[in-house]
């Protein structure tokens, strides 16, 4: 079962590549094309960004959740390339980052790093993984069809509610929708739920979110002395 649930987990991670509380309704709206405004004018000054993060994964075939705490730093270094590095802490802790094509995962306890090759897919990583982070809303516009669903309450934030549902078919294979939770007060993700097709989801809900800190290269690296193993 351990084996199948890390196999699930990868295989959750991999499709969102390739391509985050309860929630209370509130009286207040915006118009998508105020959103988008919004998010335009964030994403111009939009540098990084820090979090705390907490990640459910549900394998549908199994009925099985797990559930994964920790931090997610950030940082922008052109228009068209950004960097993350999420730290799981607890029994599992492992470390998951994005470097241009490169998704790379530390095992603490092996010491060592997997690394995939994502090729063609690496923009859609940035795009999706990062989904909301310093995204101008003409790029949400651009790659999904978008629904309001109107202003919700999401971790103690007001916040506007999108369902996104990607425009490129052979996306579609692997991700049926997102719903994306923006948080009026950062212009940030609060919470992003990903569904795959037969059941499975991912959500991940942030918390303490701190825009444009200061954030040196170094604070997403990974162990230098750990040992590397290509996976592809």
């Amino acid at each position: 079962m351990a084996r199948r649930s890390l196999s699930a987990r990868l295989s959750l991670t991999i499709c969102v590549v390739a391509l985050c509380g309860c929630a209370t309704t509130t009286g207040w709206a915006q118009s998508t094309a105020e959103i988008f405004s919004r998010l335009d004018q964030a994403a111009q000054s939009f540098i990084g960004a820090t979090a705390g993060i907490r990640v459910t994964t549900h394998t549908g075939i199994i009925d099985e959740d797990e559930t994964q705490v920790g931090t997610v730093a950030v940082k922008r270094y052109s228009l068209n390339e950004m960097q993350f590095l999420i730290n799981f802490t607890g029994q599992d802790a492992q470390a998951i980052a994005l470097r241009g094509r490169t998704l790379q995962i530390y095992y603490p306890k092996l010491n060592t790093v997997r690394e995939y090759d994502i090729g063609k897919y690496k923009d859609l990583a940035q795009k999706l993984i990062l989904l909301g982070f310093g995204m101008p809303g003409r790029e949400l516009a651009a790659n999904c069809e978008v629904s309001n669903l109107g202003g919700e309450r999401v971790q103690s934030q007001d916040s506007i509610h999108l369902q996104l549902t990607p425009k490129a078919p052979d996306v579609l294979k692997q991700l049926s929708r997102v719903d994306l939770w923006i948080s009026l007060k950062t212009n940030c993700p609060v919470q992003q739920k990903f569904y795959m097709p037969g059941g499975d989801f991912r959500r991940a809900t942030y918390s303490d979110v701190k825009i444009n800190p200061p954030l040196p290269a170094s604070a997403l690296d990974l162990p230098k002395a750990a040992k590397r193993e290509r996976m592809n």
